[in-house]
């Protein structure tokens, strides 16, 4: 006999429970539990961990004007306060621009010489000229400062010459001229000639026109390494016995120069280059900071922390951040990156692909992971987190991406008025301050770009649903529900009926009404298969189960939700969408064909599986779905004899939900006792609205056409 090919039930089951009970090795809690660790190694690797980590003569910029709460600082031992990296490699800059070039003397002819030379090539008339300014062009040629290049190329107020005996002498650059401004004054001068003869004589003159000192490059170079050199890399020393700083004091630049050059100083006095008290310390501050996404998953998202790609893509999001913190902290600038870093980006993405609370947990181990990186930096944690929680606010309900443009604002106000708030209490100068204000801004208009870039490509790669996506299928033009319309016409009412009542109830206890909505439309697709099983269908024809079986007939009800899957799965619907058809029966019991089964083998001495009249599931695992399925059965109650008494409503509705309850279908759905009492009410109120009757009006005297224009 062939090998029966597994189901789509049996796939789901399997596939489904190799997440929450993992078989195999990749699936195991070895390999999660390895996620855990590697990201709590790599955000250890960017946490301070040693005193080389404070850097020498570096100090932390986001620390100014904080105050000190540890105990007082005094020197242990005599040690230098470095100058910052930057400064320092300034003064060298600016040493090396100021050093005088050195030059040697050129050798060259004498200026009557040049001019004898100069007279023998020219014609009587520029001999003539010659003669009359003979004087005024020895003295010109004669200069004893003409330099071989530009003397306004030169930084320097002053030159270096090396004389022929061994001796130097220091020539302000005032006292230079170059060959170009020689040549010119030559020109201004020749111009008083007759055109011929300035013409003649510049062809002469001008290329007898030579340097008198020569700058040397290397000798140059030299100097200016010797400059540079120069250069104290010390602001002060600090005594043995000198105090640092006091408790309470409040931090300013000199004082913070002074810690950085002593914890510096300790380090190059310790035997060992890392220091193991920091390595420990960093190591609990990245543990801390990963039980707290991984505690609120095991508890509150066990399925994301069951799913190896979920649980990494959520951990590697701290540590990106602090590897992003460390690179901020390690540039040699005076520009905050950190304000650029992108945790606002991060927490809209992990809004629209899971949920504002996962994303809130996320924002929050993200700015801690930034703060550490940076030295325990609790400014920075502020702003990110205020930049990244006013993110999540402004993306909870994003129907297009026009919206980008509330998130830029959103995100603007959160990160500047926590910069501001931060900055103003350590009493920030205001040149200080811009830049910060500045990157801020960049990182809230950078953000929802990056964020919507991404989502874009995670919808079309991944066949992601986010409620911009959903608004696709937001359509009753749909393949599929014009299908169900032609095909299956009681399904569609119900179907509609059903997204009514879901959607009212959603928006009582603020769910997503968009997922709700388009989840009911799809939830019964899979009743076009046989839709003429099925009693809303079952119009002018005979009821064909009263030739079936109980557990025959409870298999064709069964079979809808496998169809509905295939079905989905054929037009490309999104798991987000297409979760809602086995969901919205969970693993309820088919009572009526389970009772009947009862009944039979009452008669027949047979024994029923209870099994066999189940739904394969899974529960709901959301507000929507869980919603849906008590919209579902409500829905029934429309159709009702009586459903203008309220009373009877809320007790048949009461009696669904509890039913549901007692079964254990909503036992993975957030709901609270109020929620499940909102959704109650609202169910009430929408039945009654559909189920309103009419006034009858007297008919004695009127004509049919009257009677309808009364009755509308």
């Amino acid at each position: 006999m062939a090998k029966q090919t597994k189901s789509l039930f049996a796939q789901i089951r399997d596939e489904d429970a190799q997440r929450r009970a993992p078989s195999t090795p990749w699936n195991s809690p070895v390999v999660r539990w390895s996620f855990v660790a590697v990201a709590v190694v790599v955000m250890t690797l960017a946490f301070p961990r040693s005193g080389l980590e404070t850097q020498s003569g570096r100090y932390d910029v986001s620390l100014l004007g904080t105050t000190w709460t540890q105990d007082d600082v005094v020197a242990d031992y005599t040690f230098p306060v470095m100058k910052d990296p930057v400064e320092l490699q300034r003064e060298q800059d600016s040493a090396r621009r100021s050093s005088p070039p050195i030059c040697r003397v050129a050798v060259v002819a004498s200026a009557p010489s040049r001019l004898e030379q100069a007279s023998e090539m020219v014609s009587t008339d520029g001999k003539q000229w010659l003669r009359l300014h003979w004087a005024e062009l020895v003295e010109m040629f004669a200069q004893r400062y003409i330099l071989d290049r530009s003397v306004d190329s030169l930084q320097a107020a002053a030159v270096v010459i090396q004389r022929t005996d061994a001796t130097d002498v220091v020539v302000d650059v005032a006292q230079l001229t170059d060959v170009q401004r020689l040549k010119k004054l030559i020109g201004q001068r020749t111009s008083t000639a007759s055109p011929a003869v300035r013409d003649e004589l510049r062809t002469v003159l001008l290329p007898l026109v030579q340097p008198s000192i020569t700058v040397e490059p290397s000798a140059t170079a030299q100097a200016q390494r010797a400059a540079a050199q120069a250069v104290p890399s010390t602001i002060e020393i600090v005594r043995q016995n000198d105090v640092l700083v006091v408790k309470g004091q409040r931090l300013d630049e000199a004082t913070l120069r002074r810690l950085a050059s002593y914890r510096y100083a300790q380090y190059l006095r310790s035997d060992s280059p890392v220091s193991l008290f920091m390595v420990l310390g960093s190591l609990g501050h990245a543990a801390l900071i990963a039980a707290f996404v991984v505690l609120y998953l095991i508890i509150l998202r066990p399925t994301s922390f069951e799913r190896i790609g979920q649980l990494g893509s959520l951990l590697a999001l701290p540590v990106l951040t602090a590897l992003l913190a460390w690179i901020s902290a390690r540039l040699e600038s005076v520009v905050p990156y950190e304000y650029v870093i992108v945790v606002p980006a991060l927490s809209m993405i992990i809004t629209i692909l899971y949920e504002a609370r996962t994303a809130l947990v996320l924002t929050m181990a993200m700015a801690l992971a930034v703060g550490v990186a940076r030295g325990n930096d609790f400014g920075i944690v502020l702003v990110l987190l205020s930049g990244g929680v006013l993110a999540i606010y402004s993306t909870q309900h994003v129907r297009n991406r026009t919206q980008i443009f509330t998130s830029i604002f959103a995100i603007f106000i959160g990160l500047v008025i926590a910069t501001l708030a931060v900055e103003l209490e350590r009493a920030t100068p205001v040149e200080a301050m811009w830049p910060k204000l500045l990157m801020a801004t960049a990182n809230a208009v950078l953000s929802p770009l990056i964020t919507f870039a991404v989502i874009i490509v995670f919808e079309r790669m991944f066949n992601v649903a986010t409620d911009m996506r959903l608004e696709e299928f937001d359509n009753l033009n749909h393949p599929l529900l014009q299908k169900l319309n032609e095909q299956a016409p009681g399904t569609y009412q119900h179907t509609m009926a059903v997204a009514r009542l879901a959607e009212a109830a959603a928006s009582a206890i603020g769910a997503n009404t968009l997922l709700t909505r388009v989840g009911a439309y799809f939830h019964d697709i899979g009743k076009l298969e046989k839709s003429e099983y099925f009693v809303e269908n079952q119009m002018n024809i005979g009821n064909k189960h009263d030739r079936l079986p109980p557990k025959k007939s409870a298999a064709i009800i069964r079979q809808h939700v496998q169809d509905g899957i295939e079905l989905a799965r054929e037009y490309r619907l999104p798991e987000r969408i297409w979760s809602f058809i086995p969901m919205h029966h969970g693993t309820m019991l088919i009572k009526h064909f389970y009772t009947l089964a009862i009944e039979e083998s009452q008669a027949q001495g047979a024994h029923v599986d209870e099994s066999d009249f189940r739904y394969p599931g899974p529960l709901p695992n959301s507000k929507e779905t869980a919603i849906v399925m008590m919209a579902d059965a409500v829905e029934a109650l429309s159709r009702l004899e009586d459903t203008s008494s309220r009373k009877t409503l809320s007790e048949a509705v009461e009696t669904i939900m509890i039913d549901r309850m007692m079964d254990g279908q909503l036992r993975d759905v957030p709901l609270t006792l109020h929620d499940l009492d909102v959704i109650r009410s609202s169910f009430v109120k929408s039945l009654l609205g559909m189920s309103h009757k009419r006034v009858r009006y007297a008919t004695s005297a009127e004509t049919p056409e009257s009677s309808a224009d009364a009755a509308s």
